[in-house]
């Protein structure tokens, strides 16, 4: 009896390498993108309540130096009151303690121009003056309720 010799099977086809180095490059590529996204700081384009603004020159009788708008309300323990300067001069946002009294006293130090920003949050209920300490002219209140 003769018998017919099987076809040799054909060997198991083993993943290449090849392949699975790719797969787990892209798995690192995809995971090493999205913790950069969520550790990435704020946006610079922050949402700002309150534009400092000026002319350039900010002189005592420049119109175009101002806080805007120059009263704001506030939420106490809300969000952070954001002030951003839109100017091409630095200035402050400084809290008047003679005119707050008792109230929490804030002060930015310098805001840099073209976009520099400061922000505050309320803690506590009252009416907040507020100037530019470089610009002492520049006056705004922050109304936190």
């Amino acid at each position: 009896m003769e018998t017919t010799p099987k076809p040799s099977e054909s060997a198991k086809s083993r993943s290449s390498p090849v392949k699975l180095i790719a797969i787990v490059v892209v798995i690192l590529i995809v995971v090493g993108v999205a913790a950069y996204i969520l550790t990435l700081p704020p946006s610079s384009t922050t949402a700002a309540n309150i534009l400092i603004k000026d002319d350039g020159a900010c002189a005592p009788s420049a119109t175009a130096c101002l806080f805007s708008p120059a009263s704001y309300n506030a939420t106490v323990n809300g969000p952070a009151v954001v002030w951003k300067n839109v100017g091409g001069a630095p200035h402050t946002a400084t809290s008047n303690s003679t005119a707050n009294g008792s109230l929490p006293s804030f002060n930015s130090n310098t805001i840099g121009q073209n976009g520099g920003t400061y922000s505050f949050t309320f803690t506590t209920k009252g009416t907040y003056h507020y100037y530019c300490n470089i610009h002492l002219w520049m006056k705004g209140i922050i109304y936190a309720n």
